[in-house]
């Protein structure tokens, strides 16, 4: 099994330091079920806030490990995604060159709510509620 500081190895950039306000929108999954935040920035320029570290700290939210295959293909694919748990649910952060999105699939509303209630008061994140 892989620990939890490969699952933040690659997380939607996880750089530390400054950087403008982010953009996140709050949209219905495609053809599926619950609830996801999809990140407008570039996730991964320099600057980018850390965002397994800001809502493991918010939340209390800790990283499955994992597999050493799993590891693999998503080192090879250049997609990475930590499915995370805390006392209000679990949700999975998935990054790749295209996009970084938060899928809360189980409870979404209740966990994507606690999501938010992180992001907002960082001072590092808006919601944008823009149709589109």
């Amino acid at each position: 099994m892989v620990n939890e500081a490969v699952c933040k190895r690659r997380q939607c950039n996880l750089s530390v330091q400054g950087g403008d306000v982010e953009t996140f929108r709050i949209r219905s999954v495609s053809g599926g079920t619950g609830l996801r935040i999809d990140f407008c920035g570039d996730h991964r320029a320099p600057g980018f806030p850390d965002l397994a570290r800001l809502l493991a700290a918010g939340l209390g939210a800790t990283c499955a490990p994992t597999s050493a295959p799993a590891a693999q293909a998503m080192m090879a694919s250049d997609r990475y995604v930590g499915a995370w748990s805390y006392a209000g649910g679990c949700y999975e952060i998935d990054d790749d060159v295209w996009a970084c999105v938060i899928h809360a699939p189980d409870g979404s509303d209740r966990v994507v709510a606690d999501i938010e209630r992180v992001l907002v008061p960082s001072g590092r994140f808006v919601r944008d509620d823009a149709p589109g």
